[in-house]
């Protein structure tokens, strides 16, 4: 691997939940390539709590702000070595500094966009009048991601997470599975569910339904609340693997003993949470943020053949294959998505065939060699139009 050629990813704020697409490229990449993460921290001191185990990267410290983050772009391009920059997301703090990089021996810069940073996970609907106009102008954000966007044009190629996304900006269509060699459940670690279930501080006799990450509005956690506290779903725990914030105590509040708040769990100890629990919900809501978005908690529960209750909101219904490989339900119904869960619990072989047709999708699809096999051809091209300057 030492004379293969060089891959570095630019990652925006390694201290946030960007690395969860970044890792998977950048393990899909080491299939062929050296590969190199560099980025900033905005949000924290370290590499991003569940994936701080997986990833090894150079980093520089920088306020999450927008003149901080150009002051700080020439310096993150300084420390890229690769033939092929590779910007994890059209925003100041990757696309910039891989653009002033490739001025240094003319290096192709590639591009990837994995949410519509035009949007905001926080104010997809700002309301109207003066207060709306108001929470417009603080979502600096998206106003950056806007600035940024004619860099786009400079890239050689392009990939994306979401059709939604392609529609947009074109390019090559890239889903973000983990290593199906992890995520198994085939795996003699993965077998008793029940000592899994134990490690975790879980129940036995319960079904156990997991929402992991942060509950952001934008992915229905105050459905998925609702829709655990209906009579429909009283055989069902809720276990939030994700740092503790105000939203899980309301929940705690809401489902007394059925609620169980593990805290930030580490990647690598994902696929044995997984293995504990009986169903993963994707409740997400049909806001303007989500309709790009692919979350990465709903490939994990496919690979592990964990039956996934979602909305069709963005590529989750055809991911999820209209509902032959989970269950699909409509946004913002609790009613629907605690009789989605009430039917998992009630024939238990219908929910094992689902979840075994979504593994397999997965691993065509979705996992590591999967997104290997669709990186290889864009890395080679952009090299290969390098070698003919």
């Amino acid at each position: 691997m030492n004379d293969a050629p060089r891959v570095t990813l630019f990652v925006h704020d390694l201290a946030g939940n960007a690395v969860v697409r970044a890792a998977p490229l950048a393990a899909a990449l080491a299939r062929d390539h050296a590969v190199e993460v560099v980025g900033l921290l905005l949000s924290g001191d370290a590499v991003y709590a569940p994936y701080r185990d997986r990833v090894e990267a150079r980093t520089i410290r920088c306020a999450p702000h927008a003149a901080a983050v150009l002051a700080a772009a020439p310096r993150l391009a300084r420390l890229a070595t690769g033939d092929v920059l590779y910007a994890c997301k059209p925003l100041l703090s990757t696309l910039l500094p891989a653009l002033l990089a490739a001025r240094r021996g003319g290096r192709p810069v590639l591009l990837d966009v994995e949410d519509d940073e035009w949007a905001s996970p926080t104010v997809d609907d700002p309301g109207g009048g003066l207060r709306g106009a108001l929470r417009r102008m603080r979502d600096t954000h998206r106003l950056v991601a806007r600035a940024a966007h004619p860099l786009v044009r400079r890239a050689a190629g392009v990939t994306v997470a979401s059709r939604a996304l392609q529609r947009r900006y074109g390019g090559t269509l890239v889903r973000h599975g983990p290593d199906p060699g992890e995520f198994d459940p085939a795996r003699p670690a993965l077998a008793d569910s029940a000592a899994l279930r134990r490690s975790f501080g879980l129940p036995e006799g319960r079904r156990l339904a997991l929402f992991a990450g942060r509950p952001r509005p934008h992915k229905g956690w105050d459905t998925l609340v609702e829709a655990l506290a209906r009579p429909e779903a009283a055989a069902w725990d809720l276990v939030s693997a994700g740092p503790p914030g105000a939203a899980e105590a309301a929940a705690g509040a809401r489902l007394s003993a059925r609620f169980h708040q593990l805290g930030e769990v580490p990647n690598a100890r994902m696929p044995a949470l997984l293995a504990a629990c009986h169903a993963a919900p994707v409740p997400q809501r049909d806001v303007p943020f989500a309709r790009a978005q692919l979350p990465a908690k709903a490939l994990e529960a496919m690979a592990m053949g964990l039956p996934v209750v979602a909305t069709p909101v963005a590529d989750l219904e055809e991911i999820l294959g209209g509902g032959a490989r989970g269950w699909l339900v409509p946004a913002d119904d609790p009613a629907a998505l605690a009789r989605a869960l009430a039917a998992i619990a009630a024939d238990p072989d219908e929910a094992a065939r689902r979840a075994a047709a979504a593994r397999c999708w997965f691993l065509a699809e979705a996992s590591v060699d999967a997104i290997a096999d669709r990186l290889a051809p864009l890395v080679a091209r952009a090299l290969s139009a390098r070698g003919r300057r």
